[in-house]
């Protein structure tokens, strides 16, 4: 990093503040909804490991991880690029599998 401030010498705080405080709120507006739809990914997933369970199936399936990433790299608009999408959702996927334990009833 330089050292030099992020904003410019002749900017006030206040102006600043007044600026960055709406970008924070959709920020905010938009982890909740990612929490949101992490948790109802969850409790889906929480239902294909019970079903796999059922039927004697492993938990991992190679193919599958590798057809949801190849999906999601090819859907992405960007700015994130399908590296960026691969790089975000790998340990996302991985998490779920290796370390999520759903909920017993």
């Amino acid at each position: 990093m330089s050292g030099k401030p992020l904003a410019s010498a002749d900017r006030r705080p206040s102006e600043f503040d007044t600026e960055i405080q709406p970008l924070r709120a959709r920020v905010d507006a938009i982890d909740a909804q990612l929490l949101s739809l992490l948790n109802e990914r969850a409790a889906v997933v929480a239902d294909i490991y019970e079903l796999k369970t059922r039927h004697g199936v492993p938990r991992f399936d190679r193919a599958r991880t590798g057809a949801i990433l190849d999906k999601l790299a090819a859907a992405s608009t960007g700015p994130l690029t399908g590296d960026d999408v691969r790089a975000l959702f790998t340990p996302l996927l991985t998490y779920f599998v290796e370390r999520y334990s759903p909920p017993q009833d």
